[in-house]
């Protein structure tokens, strides 16, 4: 998703895709980097398998950065605050743990599919 809101749109197709701004394409491709060092690390049978929520969420705080006034690069603040008070077990959310974990797999599973989206189109547009 980041990268999908992070590009400039352009009428003309054959225009090479526009980041809006350095620092997205660089925390982007780092982010893809990291992803792809971290998964090369886990057991074979894990490598095929969505990052978990808090695994997402640490890989792209290693590409963004730590929280600057509570907001960390690429996420909506209150997602990220409302994702930070799950993990830190705030009893502010409303949701029981099955809620929470099915959420964070889903979560986790849409990261996981826009990562691999991004690397076909790379390799799509390489050809």
């Amino acid at each position: 998703m980041f990268k999908v809101t992070h590009i400039k749109k352009s009428t003309n197709p054959t225009e090479e895709e526009r980041w809006i701004e350095p620092r997205a394409q660089e925390t982007y491709d780092k982010y893809i980097r990291i992803s792809q060092e971290y998964r090369s690390t886990l057991p074979l049978e894990s490598r095929d398998r969505p990052f978990t929520q808090e695994e997402n969420e640490n890989l792209w705080k290693q590409s963004a950065g730590e929280p600057i006034r509570g907001s960390v690069y690429g996420y909506r603040e209150n997602t990220y605050q409302k994702k930070k008070s799950w993990y830190c077990g705030s009893s502010s959310s409303s949701f029981d743990g099955g809620d929470r974990e099915t959420i964070s797999a889903r979560e986790s599973k849409i990261a996981y599919l826009n990562a691999e989206l991004a690397a076909v189109a790379d390799r799509e547009k390489k050809r």
